[in-house]
């Protein structure tokens, strides 16, 4: 043991200085140097799927019910990647403010073999039920067998999905926000580029969409293995023989995670329980449905970016004992959500029309979903303080706050309302859409309550 313990400290003095410290300078600098890569990874990826869903329009209305109808159920089915993922964000970002480098390559270790082993799990379940329950969503017979079709390839790079998303929360957890982004940048470029490719050129049609999604992520994996263990990252993660599981890190990773997990099949449970409700209308309603929630991801797809940055922010100043530090970084951060969200509402209020026209011609599709899309521009701004907010309790590791919201919001308030005016009042789709705002308003009331509270500063991880 003690022999151990000398190795230990011989490699700690040998170990090189990470280039870029967020436990130290000015916060504000910190959150951008953080949050503005995330947001524009995941402000890219939003933009691909909404290229992915631009190009599956073209093939029709139930393409796009298909590939609407099978992302709730993916969702589902990958909401197990938050459990390991959240987990991985307060271990990873606590271990390197701690400056154990050691333990942060262990967690890194770790959580690449947890996402890649639950993700063939979940891949193999999807294959089986995906045609079950596309039939339980009363999905027509032309829009199951083009979600079949999809899901047969979208579940084999399932594995290469989840770990794609290891590697950036990796790279964020150690402080190298930028590295992160240009992996992302270079997976929706690719995606980008083989869409049309795949789905016109090579006429694979559906097929071609979710190819080209699978043959991107594992291009990001392999990339994204060579940066870590090459050095050119904020900390080096030798790979080669370093594979092999430590249960107590797998253990706590899942301890900090199943909480966050819960949330996460909630909401995503309650997703595809609305898409199901919503397609009681018609596939034209559905088809509308998918291109407005497409559209609205951009403005929450940066919030998550600043919420993936902030959480690192906040695990490493635990990690380095200065809690102050932490909390000021969420509340600038959600500053900067509450700005940019709101000035793409302004935008998608005053152009929804022309937004969606983007997307389809069809007047009955633009006459559902333009008032959706108003809806959900205010109901966004939001939905993004909340999402960034909790990075308190992601990067603390305190995940419970969550998953207690996301039970009151979505079964307790919104699928209520969302089955009274269905089947008491027997309303039309924009009492549906109106349920998203009234649920996005206590959720983030709800949010900011439990964050005002502060116990996350003290947890131990």
């Amino acid at each position: 043991m003690e022999e151990f313990e000398l190795e230990r400290q011989e490699q700690e003095l040998e170990e090189p200085k990470p280039k870029v410290d967020i436990t130290e300078g000015s916060v504000l600098k910190n959150v951008l140097y953080m949050g503005v890569p995330s947001m524009i990874g995941f402000g890219a990826m939003t933009i691909y799927a909404l290229t992915d869903i631009f190009w599956v329009g073209k093939l029709g209305a139930a393409q796009v019910a298909a590939v609407t109808l099978f992302a709730s159920i993916a969702w589902v089915l990958g909401s197990t990647n938050q459990i390991v993922g959240t987990g991985s964000i307060a271990i990873i970002s606590r271990r390197f403010g701690e400056k154990d480098y050691e333990a942060t390559r262990d967690a890194i270790r770790q959580t690449l073999l947890l996402k890649f082993s639950i993700a063939i799990v979940m891949a193999a379940i999807g294959l089986a039920v995906v045609p079950k329950i596309l039939r339980i969503m009363n999905a027509e017979p032309d829009v199951l067998e083009y979600g079949v079709t999809y899901a047969n390839i979208y579940f084999f790079g399932l594995p290469f999905m989840f770990s794609s998303y290891t590697i950036y929360t990796a790279l964020r957890g150690v402080g190298d926000a930028p590295k992160s982004m240009y992996i992302m940048l270079l997976s929706t470029g690719l995606n980008v580029a083989l869409d049309p490719l795949f789905i016109f050129g090579l006429k694979m049609g559906i097929a071609g969409a979710a190819a080209a999604t699978v043959l991107s992520a594992v291009i990001a994996v392999s990339v994204g293995l060579y940066v870590l263990a090459s050095g050119k990252a904020n900390l080096a993660v030798s790979l080669r023989g370093k594979f092999r599981p430590n249960f107590q890190t797998m253990l706590k990773i899942l301890g900090i995670g199943v909480p966050a997990g819960i949330s996460a099949v909630l909401r995503s449970v309650a997703h595809w329980f609305v898409t199901m409700l919503v397609a009681t209308y018609g596939t034209i309603v559905v088809a509308a449905f998918g291109f407005s929630m497409r559209i609205m991801e951009l403005g929450i797809l940066f919030a998550v970016g600043l919420d993936l940055g902030a959480s690192a922010i906040v695990g490493q100043n635990l990690g380095a004992k200065k809690p102050d530090r932490a909390q000021e970084a969420v509340v600038k951060a959600t500053l900067l959500a509450l700005g940019i969200c709101g000035a793409l509402a302004v935008i998608e209020l005053g152009f929804a029309q022309e937004i969606l026209g983007l997307f389809s011609d069809d007047p009955e599709v633009l006459a559902v979903g333009v008032p959706l899309i108003r809806l959900m521009a205010v109901a966004q701004v939001l939905i993004g303080m909340h999402i960034v907010l909790s990075a308190a309790f992601f990067g603390s590791g305190n995940t419970w706050p969550p998953t207690v919201i996301a039970a009151i919001v979505e079964w307790g308030i919104q699928i209520p309302l969302i089955l009274y005016v269905i089947r008491v009042l027997k309303s039309s789709e924009l009492d549906v859409w109106r349920t998203f705002l009234i649920a996005s308003i206590i959720e983030v009331i709800l949010t900011y309550i439990w964050f005002r509270r502060g116990r996350w500063k003290l947890r131990k991880v």
